[in-house]
């Protein structure tokens, strides 16, 4: 397991910016749920986001919470959405990731990576 809070396991600030973009495109109600999901994870397998680095065991422990209170996305770090987000497509396929992910856990961390972009 990486160490998640180190700084220099984020990815770069352009493809922060893009999937920012994203969630702004679902916010607004321009993009359905399913579409958000194969758009993100094409744009996240092309970025190679996060691939590196393996946050499977903190997904197991802490992501957990997550899915429980979505709530939580509103405090959590920069680095935490990261290793969330990249974790929803390394092992699931399109498929899986529809039926597992519940929209509004992804909606808020989208509207959380909002608030990290740069304009």
């Amino acid at each position: 397991m990486q160490n998640i809070h180190k700084i220099s396991n984020l990815p770069n600030q352009k493809t922060i910016n893009s999937i920012a973009l994203l969630g702004e495109k679902f916010t607004s109600q321009k993009l359905e749920f399913p579409h958000l999901l194969v758009q993100l994870e094409a744009l996240i397998k092309e970025s190679k986001f996060m691939l590196e680095h393996d946050n499977s065991l903190w997904m197991a422990k802490r992501g957990r919470d997550f899915f429980n209170n979505p709530k939580l996305f509103a405090q959590a770090p920069l680095t935490y959405v990261c290793a969330f987000l990249s974790e929803l497509f390394k092992k699931r396929e399109q498929d899986e990731t529809l039926a597992e992910i519940p929209e509004t856990v992804l909606h808020q961390a989208l509207i959380r990576l909002q608030d990290f972009k740069l304009h």
